[in-house]
């Protein structure tokens, strides 16, 4: 059997932001009773146990709001399908009021469609120079919003803000937090402000936008992903959705917990928790497990993000005799250390340094998995305006006794033979159905959802449209806090990205998950919090960046 992916050659056959770590903060209520918890006949901490279960009574009283896309499969395959920021909804946005005739027809067209990508290209043509017309067929009262996964994924694929807007400045809301971008030269707009300043601007599925100075009114949207962080819950369950609160249910380990979240806006904030009393010590475990895992996930995340925005390339040379990738980064190393700025590969030039004078070696995917852990430990290599080194961290792959760190297969039998650093599972074949059968892939995804939290490595392995075998591996970067699914992945195919599992999947549509590896959390706290602190408040750098 033939099997190709994107490892390097065997060995020996090339040519050659700083934030303090900080515990969850309590909200006013949960602090003062924690403070009056420590009483000793125990009746301030029971005279807040009534307290709260009167504050979810009141909260079931009041009119409900119908929400939508609160839970359920249909919810999780959208996230998976297009990148997104995962928020809640108080109820749909609604379609253009005031749209016109021709609006609706190709609104009801764009619905009805069995292929709403293939659709949507057609119709770019009524669009190209009718901003008005784009938004009122496009958005959902200022929203990206999609309730279809098909249509989730075309629209974000596909909606640019230059299709939409010709203002000279723009306000994004995504999640709870306000983006703002500018008209650049041409047609694009850039960040002005957030993790991604100076960038591209690009929309996420959910996000709202809108004209500099003309604000939609308020939003009809709330923010899950912080108040899971802060507490360490790994998954929220909505009851009730009112004008100012949520009635939800909090997950920590096996135990959900009754709470009351207050909202202010499309920020939400733990109003209070009803934890049994016989039940305490294992929910106190559990959020102290979490919290340490969302420690080492957001060390990892700030190295992935470092990564996608230094726009590490793939490891495939532009010139090829043969199969050839893997052979760049030998070049660029010899290159680099020999004091260059420019190496050569089959008569191409390439850089060593980006513009900003950061290294950029090539990766094979598997690469991006070790270079992600190394660089969260300290290991990278230092600016054009250092002594040309590898800076040592705590982590190095090259001294851990792996016998090809660049092939994904070997990567994988190193995970076995180390089970007290990895824990790695193996899919059996009735757990793997191809992308091309999407509906059996996002199912089985889903029912396992659990198998694929945050920080996990996954490989895939199937047949490329050239018939040869191949794996390709990647980071779960984040989850949506109400179903659990992994919808944020991050690898190198092509340069170093955050994707959707479409957009990673679609290319090669025969492959199938193979094999999850989960590095042991105590394992990357030895490696990996010594190298500097990352905030444990926020679910990731700013949230998904749109790179």
């Amino acid at each position: 059997m033939l099997v190709a992916g994107c490892n390097a050659p065997a060995a020996g056959k090339h040519p050659y932001r700083e934030v303090f770590l900080a515990p969850p903060v309590p909200s006013a209520e949960v602090h003062a009773a924690r403070t009056r918890r420590a009483g000793p006949d125990g009746t301030a901490q029971e005279s807040a146990r009534a307290r709260c279960e009167a504050a979810i009574a009141r909260a079931r009283r009041k009119p409900a709001l119908p929400g939508a896309l609160a839970g359920g499969r249909k919810r999780a395959e959208i996230l998976a399908r297009a990148k997104s920021y995962p928020v809640l909804f108080i109820r749909a946005p609604h379609p253009d009021p005031d749209a016109t005739l021709e609006s609706r027809l190709l609104r009801g067209e764009l619905e009805r469609s069995s292929s709403p990508a293939y659709t949507l290209h057609r119709l770019y043509d009524h669009f190209e120079h009718r901003p008005e017309l784009a938004r009122s067929v496009l958005l959902r009262e200022g929203y990206l919003y999609a309730d279809s996964p098909a249509m989730a994924s075309a629209l974000v694929d596909a909606v640019e803000l230059r299709h939409l807007f010709r203002a000279a400045e723009l306000v994004i809301q995504r999640g709870s937090t306000l983006l703002h971008a500018e008209k650049s030269h041409g047609y694009w707009y850039r960040y002005t402000d957030g993790p991604d300043r100076g960038r591209r601007a690009r929309l996420l599925l959910f996000d709202r936008v809108w004209e500099k100075g003309r604000p939609p009114g308020p939003p009809l949207h709330r923010e899950l992903s912080a108040v899971a962080a802060r507490r360490g819950s790994t998954r929220i369950r909505v009851e009730r959705i009112t004008s100012d609160s949520i009635v939800a249910r909090l997950r920590y380990g096996g135990t959900w917990v009754p709470a009351l979240l207050r909202t202010s806006g499309a920020k939400v904030t733990l109003g209070c928790e009803l934890v049994p009393p016989k039940l305490e010590a294992r929910v106190s475990a559990a959020r102290d497990n979490a919290l340490a895992h969302r420690r080492v996930v957001a060390a990892e995340r700030g190295a992935i993000e470092k990564l996608v925005h230094e726009r590490i390339p793939f490891d495939e040379p532009k010139t090829e005799h043969g199969q050839q990738d893997g052979n760049l980064r030998p070049a660029w190393r010899w290159a680099y250390k020999l004091g260059m700025t420019l190496y050569k590969f089959n008569d191409d030039r390439y850089q060593v340094f980006d513009r900003e004078g950061r290294p950029i070696p090539p990766e094979v995917c598997i690469d991006f998995i070790t270079d992600t852990l190394e660089r969260a430990s300290g290991t990278w290599w230092k600016s054009d305006d250092s002594p040309r080194e590898r800076e040592e961290g705590r982590l190095d792959f090259n001294v851990l006794g792996i016998d090809n760190r660049r092939s994904v297969e070997r990567f994988i039998r190193f995970a076995w033979a180390r089970p007290q650093w990895f824990d790695v599972y193996d899919l059996a074949e009735d757990e793997r159905p191809a992308f091309i059968h999407r509906d059996d892939f996002y199912g089985q995804i889903y029912a396992h959802r659990d198998r694929y939290i945050p920080g996990d490595i996954v490989a895939i392995y199937g047949p490329r449209s050239d018939g040869k075998m191949h794996y390709h591996s990647f980071y779960v970067v984040e989850s949506d806090p109400i179903t659990g699914m992994p919808i944020l992945l991050a690898g190198n195919s092509g340069r170093a990205r955050l994707r959707a599992w479409d957009n990673v999947m679609r290319s090669a549509p025969l492959r199938s998950i193979k094999t999850r590896i989960r590095p042991r959390l105590e394992w990357l706290e030895r490696h990996l919090l010594s190298s500097g602190a990352v905030s444990v408040l926020e679910p990731g750098l700013g949230g998904p960046s749109p790179i």
